[in-house]
């Protein structure tokens, strides 16, 4: 199968495997790490942690002082790596479990489903290949409501929907798809 060369083939530098068969994370042109790599590293880095909190003080919840929000933050994102973890590596569990849809009112089944994972005021956004195959486009520490609100929560989003457009221009629409499409970039 030919693809098919457009501006979104210049994006993505490569698809790389967390866990095989079930979660890939897309490594962007110019970055050194994958998204999952790169974003667990941001959310552990305490100064990182602590002027993202500062910076978006109006948002941030109220009450909770900046030190406390931003151990909150590494303390979910320790606890977002486990869950990964897990659900990826355990035969009886899905990462279904951990993905839900992007929009709350999807109740049906979509091919190439826009997925969220969700730890408090932590976001991992995912393409969803199949029942249990996932593709980590980035994410985000989230206060505000709407993703629409924030540059750093649009900015995601845009490469969430770049992410679903790669696979769609790739062909690839399930797990056979993707699968295939691994073994051509070999």
């Amino acid at each position: 199968m030919e693809r098919k060369k457009n501006k979104l083939m210049g994006l993505v530098s490569e698809i790389c495997c967390i866990f095989e068969g079930v979660l890939y994370a897309v490594k962007w042109e110019g970055e050194k790490q994958n998204e999952l790599h790169r974003i667990l590293a941001l959310w552990n880095n305490a100064e990182y942690v602590y002027s993202f909190v500062k910076a978006n003080k109006p948002d941030a919840p109220k009450g909770i002082s900046d030190d406390v929000l931003s151990s909150m933050i590494m303390e979910s994102a320790n606890d977002m790596d486990e869950r990964l973890y897990h659900f990826s590596t355990h035969a009886n569990r899905s990462l279904s479990e951990f993905f839900r849809p992007l929009d709350n009112g999807e109740y049906r089944v979509v091919a190439l489903s826009k997925q969220k994972a969700r730890k408090n005021y932590l976001r991992l956004y995912a393409v969803k290949i199949d029942a249990n195959c996932f593709l980590i486009s980035g994410g985000a520490i989230k206060f505000h409501h709407l993703n629409k609100d924030r540059p750093h929560t649009q900015h995601e989003m845009q490469k969430l929907n770049i992410c679903k457009e790669y696979l769609k221009e790739n062909g690839v629409f399930d797990a056979d798809d993707f699968n295939q499409y691994l073994k051509e970039q070999k």
